[in-house]
């Protein structure tokens, strides 16, 4: 598939030194720094609007003043 979607890429570009990091970084570093009243901020909408959803009954509420956010969204429980 990469293959023939270089092959596609190449003939309209007409050169591989083009193209050539065309799929290539297949991971990638992130980093985001996030104010501590961000945090709360993000806390108290999830702890006011998610309240109720049976899934998360057992995080909820969540402290605003740990990191608990954080190991939450980690694991994927709360996206």
């Amino acid at each position: 598939v990469h293959l023939s979607l270089q092959e596609h890429i190449d003939a309209q570009i007409g050169s591989i030194n083009n193209s050539s990091a065309f799929l290539k970084a297949a991971t990638t570093t992130l980093l985001h720094t996030i104010s501590e009243s961000e945090k709360a901020s993000y806390v108290s909408h999830i702890n006011a609007y998610l309240a109720e959803d049976q899934f998360l009954k057992k995080y909820l509420p969540i402290d605003p003043l740990t990191n608990d956010l954080f190991k939450i969204v980690k694991d994927g429980v709360l996206l």
